[in-house]
């Protein structure tokens, strides 16, 4: 029993030395930072008001910066829309003119001179050959040809192919010029 009666004593003091150090270290630290209760229970009102202002603040930024993602990423997306759109214009540009390239080497290669103009190389007039972004194509002096583009690339956009004729071997080789727009030789192939 006198067993029992130590063990209880030890307990009851050990409960009193933990309610006393909980209450000392604390709640009284709890108090002095909130007050009474009540005005602890309002000053988290006033702290959850406070933090529904912040949340607000910061779901609108959230908000305004993936808008201006999004407007970034669809303005980007158009630009090279029509990078592509006018890169498949200069393509097309490129491949009408391949036909007279063609045409004035064969030409040339069988009679050791340039036409006179497309009908003699056996080409179509040059109003034919509009489509796309190409106005005409059209034959100069020496067998030179001119692909005329419309407004899109400049006031005289143009792609100029013009023969060099190697007289040692005969083969017939074309340098590329452009003018107008710049952008035109960097949408060349």
């Amino acid at each position: 029993m006198k067993q029992f009666l130590l063990t209880l004593a030890a307990v009851l003091i050990g409960g009193f030395l933990a309610l006393l150090g909980y209450d000392r270290f604390i709640v009284q630290p709890r108090q002095a930072e909130g007050g009474t209760g009540a005005d602890a229970a309002s000053a988290a009102q006033i702290d959850m008001g406070k933090a529904r202002a912040e949340a607000r603040e910061v779901a609108a930024e959230v908000e305004a910066s993936v808008q201006r993602s999004v407007d970034n990423a669809r303005e980007t997306m158009t630009a090279q829309a029509n990078e592509m759109d006018r890169r498949e214009l200069i393509a097309d540009a490129v491949q009408r003119v391949t036909m007279f390239r063609v045409a004035l080497t064969e030409y040339h290669m069988t009679n050791a001179r340039w036409p006179q103009d497309a009908e003699e190389a056996g080409l179509p007039p040059p109003g034919d050959m509009r489509g796309g972004a190409v106005r005409a194509v059209t034959l100069g002096g020496q067998g030179v040809v001119t692909v005329a583009l419309d407004e899109r690339f400049g006031k005289d956009g143009a792609i100029v192919l013009r023969p060099s004729v190697n007289a040692a071997t005969g083969q017939v080789d074309w340098a590329c010029e452009v003018t107008g727009d710049d952008e035109i030789r960097r949408a060349l192939p």
